[in-house]
């Protein structure tokens, strides 16, 4: 093969084959959070390698912390490895806003992000009763709120709290931790969910209490979901504390009572999330649509409550459209209410008409600001035009053509895998078959 022969294997063959990793990405969210959550910028890359610059400073945040997480994923077939990197940032300030586009270097191609609209709420999750007479050195339990509903998150921390005035050497013991989980045990509610903040360094903050100020360690923090309208009492718990050396000195915490009020009257009143809620969605293309084409479909639904519970449930196919499932992913950190809900389907239109998505998706809740049931509902609408689908054989085929017959229980021969192993054989023998006529000359 001569030397423009291989460079015309290389462009056409070759070079489409190694371009099946998709590109990095960037995200930003949640586009909603309050005081005491964290945004977050999120680098995906897809490879074996990875590489790139620092996070961008944004204005109204301070940055913190940064995490890795390494896994795989389908690309085309093959098993390819994903890397997410993850930048947190604290608000400074509530209020709203506008993240302008700005560019990572990743793996020495520049990525350039989307602008966002970021609101930070100052209040729905503060915590309550911070106004209590504290103690040069105390410790201190402190819930969100003191009256919630079944179902509705309360955040509760545990702190220990030193006066900015204050002349006493206070050190923590070297047993810190496992008075920590021993005091976690303690204020668990009966019959509740936890979702729990990973505190694994103590860190320091500054707080001003009464106009005056404290520096605040914050050893514990949890959400709880109480599942029934049983009040959920915590104790007086004690905390040990070395004092001017390695002299102990016990702190001991005021009890608190959080009472839960059963929610109204309703028929799924066991079953729907609780909390406060918004809902987008988003399709692929316009509102014009053909039948026998599917289309991708995603709502994503933010707010403060139990992202986990939330569900649209299985929507059922009628002689209109077909709704398939692509998956859901949740972005709720542990210890925080604010969180984040992704849904994304594919749906195939069978016949002509307008249709509104609404009618199809709709999620009901209760609505903790309002003390009432609300609905969540989609608010696309499609206009469908083509002939009718009456059978699969005059139907369109798509990726999801045939997606309820499908068997998973046997192995099917790849062919597009066994191309791309046979292209990667043949140029590793044309390369090496130039390597030794090279010498031979």
């Amino acid at each position: 093969m001569s030397f423009r022969g291989l460079v015309f294997f290389l462009t056409v063959v070759w070079v489409p084959l190694m371009a099946q990793v998709p590109a990095p990405k960037i995200a930003v969210g949640p586009e909603r959070i309050s005081m005491h959550d964290n945004l977050t910028v999120t680098v995906t890359v897809y490879g074996p390698d990875y590489a790139l610059d620092d996070f961008p400073e944004l204005a109204g945040f301070e940055r913190g912390k940064r995490t890795v997480s390494h896994g795989e994923t389908r690309v085309d077939g093959r098993k390819t490895e994903v890397h997410t990197i993850t930048k947190y940032y604290t608000p400074i300030e509530g209020g709203e806003f506008i993240i302008p586009s700005f560019e990572i270097e990743i793996n020495d191609i520049m990525v350039r992000s989307e602008p966002t609209r970021i609101t930070v709420e100052d209040d729905e999750e503060g915590y309550a009763g911070l106004m209590i007479d504290i103690d040069d050195a105390d410790f201190v339990v402190e819930c969100s709120k003191k009256e919630i509903f079944v179902g509705e998150g309360v955040k509760i921390r545990l702190s220990f709290y030193s006066s900015a005035k204050n002349t006493v050497n206070w050190q923590f013991p070297r047993d810190i931790g496992d008075q920590v989980e021993a005091l976690a045990r303690k204020i668990k509610p009966e019959n509740s969910l936890e979702s729990r903040n990973i505190i694994s360094s103590i860190r320091q903050r500054e707080e001003y209490i009464k106009e005056e100020k404290y520096f605040v360690y914050d050893l514990f923090e949890a959400v709880y979901y109480p599942l029934n309208n049983h009040n959920m009492t915590i104790p007086a718990l004690t905390l040990q504390m070395n004092k001017d050396g390695n002299r102990s000195a016990p702190l001991k915490s005021r009890p608190q009572l959080i009472r839960v009020k059963e929610l109204p009257a309703h028929p799924l009143r066991d079953k729907v999330p609780v909390g406060i809620f918004r809902l987008r969605d988003n399709m692929q293309g316009n509102e014009n649509k053909q039948t026998g084409e599917s289309f991708t479909f995603g709502i994503t639904v933010e707010g403060q409550g139990n992202m986990d519970v939330l569900n649209f449930g299985k929507i059922e196919n009628d002689k209109n459209l077909d709704f398939f499932e692509s998956g859901s992913r949740l972005q709720q950190e542990g210890g925080k209410l604010a969180g984040i809900k992704i849904f994304n389907y594919k749906i195939l239109p069978k016949t002509a008409g307008e249709y509104d998505l609404g009618n199809y998706f709709s999620l009901i809740y209760f609505n903790i600001k309002t003390a009432r049931y609300d609905t969540l509902t989609a608010r696309e609408k499609i206009r469908v035009t083509g002939n009718t689908i009456v059978s699969k054989n005059n139907l369109v085929r798509d990726i999801y053509t045939g997606i309820d017959n499908l068997r998973t229980d046997r192995n099917e021969f790849n062919v597009r895998s066994f191309l791309r192993f046979f292209a990667n054989f043949v140029l590793i023998f044309m390369i090496m078959t130039l390597i030794y006529i090279w010498k031979k000359k």
